[in-house]
């Protein structure tokens, strides 16, 4: 992996330097790179989905695979195939949008691609932009607002018509080619923006847009919305940006003044009057024509930009944006671009909806003022809130006939399985919304959460819901009431695994978590690589033409074998690594799909013990080994 690793520094440093990247085409015809890519891909969901050829899948992925497919590369003779065009529904609207699904091929191909590009472009990209970036996300995006928007007086809110399918492919090869000057490689990204999707067995072609599905889609829309981002921040934010500080309010001096005259003649009832009157009014002057402030976020193709100015001015700002988009030859969404004023409406973005505080009367006390004065606290704060329709959309999601109801597809489940698929799906809901002011609002969602999770155990055992109520209704270590599962592990270890659902209060937190590794534009997949390079099948020890068997999800693997008295080798290896592959040879592999497998010893290659007794643990290197007993739960 030195040699990939060295180019893709060396891609990243010029990158950061702003210089120019050649060759680029020739450098990726690299076996290194291939491998980095299928350690990055093998793990996803999508990665089994079938495309428009249902042999080109990552199951019997090898190493002749990567060599063909560099090989066809090298020559020139690399044709991408047509997408498969699927349908999926819009969040909060009946429309559906498409998403394609390319071929294993074409996939790990992109891959390469992405990890060079953005390699290269990570560090040339706004820090106003947050969408499909590492390390950056939502959270990141609103800590932004959060922490420098205070006393916004107008919201723009941004949002492209269509962006993804209308970005045109001339705008972005000029874009790359602007900055890599390699033919070669603009010709291979013309290819696949041509190739082309099916749907409903038509094929139809592109003639602009990005391919939804793809793995390089998210990077080719950021390349092209970077110049949006450099021109709000080199012409936009500086023409309207000016002054140092607020002027100070006449008004409000005068009755500061006054006070002291009251309070020196020991006139308390005037004192009292006049601070009252004090704090109605602000302390600077809010229109002031000198002080003007705009500030800007990106999230994919929604945007946000926040002004301290006047509403005429905040239109002219939404007319250059409207006029520059189209120089990228997109368009503005006239329905979803608003402008909204921050302390009397609420803007909408990222699933939050963002307000200015405004409220004379929450005093706190300034302890950097030698009185330890009472003054306003908010005042000019950003506010996030989870909208309305949020909460009454996610009560809503188990009523049947206006009453909370059981979810009669996980009554087959186990009850841990129950209880930790309600606790992952309302825990994920309640991270999200963390950064709000009002996320106590979510007790109403959890409430049907929990009727809904009752019902469902109930329903399963057949009994009452205060039944569920009395067996598994448990106090965290928060003091919060919740719902507990516990099961033994089936190994000789007795550990317990612990599935919980609302064990943890919900508190607003004002600060976003990312719980990413440190920010990596690669993973090195270093197991996976060294299992697929050493050539040998992992159950029978034979050379002959090893190639990876996957599946989908090993927990339906598990769910498929459990409780039979033979179990094939295949599936035990599995199993008791946690891993989604298994190399093995042609043979093998046949026999594997045709349900035949020979169940041929598997022995482990370090200690010769048989997988079907005992099996090996892979540690942090793959040095350290552990027998222990085989477990499928």
């Amino acid at each position: 992996m030195r040699i990939a690793l060295k180019y893709i520094e060396i891609v990243r440093q010029r990158g950061k330097k702003g210089l120019t990247l050649k060759r680029v085409y020739k450098n990726i015809l690299n076996r290194e790179l291939f491998l980095m890519a299928y350690a990055n891909l093998y793990a996803n969901a999508g990665a089994t989905t079938v495309g428009i050829d249902p042999k080109d899948t990552v199951d019997g992925m090898s190493i002749k695979r990567i060599d063909k497919l560099i090989k066809r590369l090298r020559r020139r003779r690399y044709h991408w195939k047509a997408t498969r065009r699927t349908r999926i529904p819009k969040k909060n609207s009946n429309k559906k949008r498409p998403l394609g699904i390319p071929t294993w091929n074409d996939k790990l191909l992109e891959e390469v691609l992405r990890i060079v590009l953005s390699s290269y472009y990570e560090g040339q990209f706004s820090s106003h932009s947050h969408g499909f970036r590492k390390q950056r996300g939502c959270h990141t995006a609103l800590q932004e607002i959060q922490y420098t928007w205070t006393g916004t007086r107008w919201f723009i809110e941004g949002d492209i018509k269509g962006c993804f399918d209308n970005i045109n492919h001339d705008v972005i090869l000029e874009l790359i080619g602007q900055k890599i000057q390699d033919r070669s490689l603009l010709k291979l990204l013309k290819g696949m923006l041509k190739a082309g999707y099916i749907e409903n067995g038509t094929y139809y072609n592109t003639y602009s847009g990005t391919p939804q599905g793809g793995v390089l889609s998210p990077l080719l829309s950021n390349i092209v919305l970077h110049e949006l981002d450099s021109y709000v921040e080199q012409e936009l934010i500086p023409n309207y940006t000016s002054g140092k500080m607020k002027r100070r309010n006449p008004e409000y001096n005068r009755l500061n003044v006054a006070m002291t005259y009251a309070k020196q003649k020991g006139q308390i009832a005037k004192y009292e009057r006049l601070r009252e009157q004090k704090r109605n009014i602000p302390s600077q002057v809010t229109n002031d024509g000198d002080y003007r402030r705009l500030r800007y976020v990106r999230y994919a193709d929604d945007f946000l930009l926040g002004f301290i100015g006047t509403r005429e001015e905040a239109e002219q700002i939404k007319r250059k944006l409207d006029q520059f988009l189209k120089t990228l030859k997109l368009e503005m969404s006239a329905e979803k671009t608003l402008i909204t004023h921050a302390t009397t409406e609420h803007a909408r973005f990222l699933g939050y909806e963002i307000t200015i505080a405004q409220d004379n009367h929450r005093l706190t006390k300034d302890y950097k003022r030698q009185h330890k004065v009472k003054r306003r606290s908010i005042n000019g704060s950003v506010i996030f809130l989870i909208p309305k329709d949020v909460i009454n959309e996610q009560s809503r999601i188990f009523n049947r006939n206006g009453k909370v109801a059981c979810r009669p597809y996980l009554i087959r489940c186990s009850d841990f399985e129950i209880v930790l698929n309600y606790g992952i799906e309302f825990q994920g809901l309640a991270n999200y919304y963390a950064l709000a002011h009002n996320i106590s609002s979510l007790y109403k969602v959890k409430y049907h959460y929990t009727m809904s999770l009752a019902k469902t155990l109930a329903a399963k055992h057949r009994k009452s819901v205060r039944w569920a109520y009395r067996k598994y209704k448990r106090k965290s270590g928060y003091g919060v009431i919740c719902f507990v599962v516990e099961v033994r592990s089936g190994d000789n270890s007795g550990k317990i695994h612990r599935a919980q659902f609302g064990n943890k209060p919900l508190r607003r937190q004002k600060t976003a978590v990312i719980n990413d590794r440190k920010a990596e534009l690669y993973r090195s997949g270093n197991e996976l690589i060294s299992r697929l390079l050493a050539d040998r099948c992992e159950l029978c020890g034979s050379n002959d033409d090893v190639q990876g068997h996957h599946v989908r999800k090993l927990k339906d693997v598990k769910e498929k074998y459990q409780g039979r008295k033979q179990i094939p080798k295949w599936v035990q290896f599995m199993t008791s690594r946690n891993r989604k592959v298994v190399f093995v040879c042609h043979s093998c592999h046949v026999n594997i799909h045709n349900g035949d497998y020979d169940s041929r010893k598997v022995e482990s290659r370090l200690t010769g013990e048989p997988y079907d007794t005992e099996t090996v643990k892979y540690g942090s290197e793959g040095a350290c080994w552990k027998s222990v007993p085989l477990n499928l739960n």
